[in-house]
């Protein structure tokens, strides 16, 4: 299970922090207490005894919430095991952490109300030291709570699993269970009914609100499920549909609770119970409580239905077989033993003789068996055959998806024939060979270059890399007019392309604070500037002295133009550049330093340590001449997938969106569109080769 919880908290990505459901919470963390202003306290309290085997993995967890404002209260039911050392080490690493110690153990409801009564926090919560949570847990219930003021608990689908870290299910609220705006006596039938919203006592609380119910918790087989209907007398529930919380179910547990149910006064102390705390709750208004005499009788077919729970289960089985509906059967069984005793009556009282009584008994019994057994062989026939339907079609789409493999793999061989092609039958070459096979220093730069092309054609197919045209990722942008001094007059340079549509991005996302690893003469620097006329833009290069020749250039065209006042420029090694004072503060993020592969990597980390949520991080120069960054990019969208804009050397970063699934928009109809798609195997012109 420690591990699946590692697993878990790797593949959290910077895109979560943009998530759109997020508005309204603080989610990352401030440098200061005083930006927490806008973040309520919310304390998590963890009664534990004896969980050593799974606190350090749980508490791990809980300090990773990236809700900043937050306290975490640990009371240590005097535990016999190494508990106390691990919740002594996470204190000392943390100081959100306070712990207290218990000389003797007090019970579990007791080390529950322990954790409570020591919050002074607008929010509470409890934790369990067996369990799991995701990052987002706080920040995404929080808002639920805030957006609703007669909400007095949040919760999450909760994903279970077996201590040995197997699925054991998933627990969701949708459809006609979600509680969101549902009433009082809804939420009571449905917790009655033996729905699980016993798990929201796992959930997000008002603390003063739960505090009040605490005092009449019942400390009965099954209490959290009574205190929850206390909770949903008293207030509404919020729900979130979004798995964040992995809960242990331990089946030993489950076993005891069946085996206790069946104890005799069982069932009479939990109705008393359930009596008691509703008629003593101060937090359930008086005219709510009058539904007391249906809850009771519903909570007695609930605790009978698990009471018996052995038995119905021997019924579904049977009911199972025959293909029947579990009420049917018992329906046959009573209409049965009723036939069966008017029959004996009648014998008894000598009516009819003995051997007609048992006729009457028997001919419909045998009938009836006749039919239950035909019905039962011709829905076993019907089975088989959509079983036989649902094979093949199962093998039509395994063949599908080889061959689908294969048409890829024949895709990947043709592009790399032809890049070799190129190569190998360049005229260049020819003309060497016809000179004694000697190769001219311009066939050898040629071969090289080719080399690299089909170096950069491999990577880029193993690649997490989705190639789109710039109009379908941001529709619309091509309405975005950017001025002629973004190309590079001199050299006439093909990257003309990509810095238009830099700047024409940064524009159309709106982006009113930018950074820029790389700056020379200042090219990108002052059009992110002159396209955005209140943004403003940091620009980061090496320090003048760091190479003489470049000293005259830096920033040389932004120099004494309008827009320097709204340039920053940072002189700095961008391994050495600390991004602290900086954090989260970019809408958008271009990186064109240094290409090779440990300084793309640096300056890639920090580009999304200075991004704000939903911002746009771009990349340059991602072509065949530079190896360094394109095995860099082959191994970070493994995990990070990109998008790719076509015919230039730009990669392209929108911090809350999935890559894969994104829809994009739609290009004008043209010939050269209608071209390409009907060429599937063309391949573009590449350029910086």
């Amino acid at each position: 299970m420690v591990e699946l919880v590692k697993a878990e908290l790797d593949r959290s990505t910077p895109a979560s922090a943009g998530d759109p459901g997020t508005q309204g919470a603080c989610v990352k963390p401030t440098s200061s207490r005083s930006d927490l202003a806008g973040c309520p306290l919310v304390t998590i309290g963890l009664p534990v005894f004896n969980g050593a085997a799974t606190l350090g993995a749980a508490l791990e967890t809980l300090v990773q919430q990236d809700y900043p404002n937050l306290q975490i209260i640990v009371s240590d039911n005097a535990s016999t095991d190494g508990t106390l050392a691990i919740c002594e080490r996470f204190a000392q690493r943390d100081a959100r952490i306070h712990l207290i110690r218990k000389p003797v153990n007090e019970g579990a409801v007791a080390n529950f109300r322990t954790v409570l009564d020591a919050a002074d926090s607008p929010y509470f919560m409890w934790a369990a030291a067996d369990d799991y949570w995701y990052p987002q847990f706080i920040s995404r219930l929080l808002p639920a709570l805030e957006n609703d003021p007669a909400a007095g608990v949040a919760m999450c689908a909760v994903d279970r699993r077996l201590p040995d870290g197997s699925v054991f299910d998933s627990i969701r609220f949708s459809g006609d269970k979600d509680p969101n705006g549902k009433g009082h006596l809804w939420l009571l039938s449905k917790i009655l009914s033996g729905a699980k919203y016993n798990l929201f006592i796992y959930g997000l609380f008002r603390t003063t609100l739960l505090q009040r119910a605490m005092r009449y918790f019942p400390e009965v087989l099954g209490g959290d499920r009574q205190f929850i209907c206390q909770m949903a007398l008293a207030c509404r529930f919020a729900y979130v549909d979004e798995i964040l919380l992995t809960r242990t179910h331990q089946t030993k547990n489950a076993g005891a609770y069946l085996e206790e149910m069946a104890r005799k006064g069982i069932l009479r102390q939990q109705l008393l119970s359930l009596l008691t705390m509703v008629l003593r709750s101060s937090v359930i208004p008086w005219w709510r409580k009058l539904c007391l005499p249906a809850a009771l009788l519903q909570y007695l077919a609930f605790g009978i239905r698990q009471k018996h729970s052995v038995s119905l289960n021997m019924i579904k089985n049977l009911a199972r077989r025959l293909y029947l509906s579990p009420k049917l059967l018992l329906a046959l069984i009573a209409g049965f033993g009723i036939a069966g005793l008017v029959s004996w009556r009648l014998a008894v009282t000598e009516m009819v003789s003995t051997e007609f009584s048992l006729s009457l008994l028997l001919f419909p019994v045998l009938l009836l068996a006749a039919v239950l057994l035909l019905r039962r062989w011709i829905v076993r026939s019907e089975k088989a055959v959509r079983g036989e339907i649902s094979r093949r079609t199962e093998e039509l789409e395994r063949i599908e998806r080889q061959l689908a493999d294969q048409r890829e793999r024949e895709t990947r061989q043709m592009k790399e024939t032809r890049y070799l092609t190129d190569t190998l039958l360049h005229p260049e070459l020819a003309i060497a060979r016809e000179k004694g096979n000697l190769l001219s220093n311009h066939a050898v730069e040629r071969v090289e270059k080719h080399c690299k092309v089909v170096a950069f054609a491999r990577y880029l197919e193993e690649s997490q890399i989705r190639e789109v045209y710039l109009q379908e990722l941001f529709p619309g942008i091509e309405k975005q007019s950017v001025p002629i001094g973004a190309i590079n007059e001199v050299t006439g340079h093909a990257n003309k392309t990509d810095m238009l549509y830099v700047t024409a991005v940064a524009k159309h996302v709106g982006a009113a604070k930018m950074f820029e690893f790389g700056t020379y003469m200042g090219r990108t620097t002052f059009h992110l500037a002159h396209n955005n006329p209140v943004g403003q833009v940091f620009t980061l290069n090496l320090p003048p002295e760091h190479d003489p020749r470049y000293a005259p250039y830096l920033g040389v065209l932004f120099k004494g133009r309008e827009e320097e006042e709204r340039i920053t420029q940072i002189h700095s090694d961008s391994r050495e550049f600390d991004t602290t004072p900086y954090r989260q503060q970019f809408d958008f993020v271009f990186v064109d330093g240094d290409h090779s592969y440990d300084l793309v990597k640096n300056d890639t980390r920090k580009a999304f340590e200075l991004l704000k949520p939903g911002g746009v991080i771009m990349w340059h120069d991602y072509a065949p001449k530079s190896d360094g960054l394109v095995r860099f990019f082959k191994e970070f969208t493994q995990n990070t997938p990109l998008f790719r804009i076509r015919s230039t050397c730009l990669l392209v970063y929108i911090d809350g969106v999935d890559v894969m699934k994104k829809e994009l928009g739609s290009l004008p109809r043209s010939l050269e569109l209608e071209y390409r798609q009907s060429n599937p195997y063309l391949v573009e012109s590449l350029y910086h080769s």
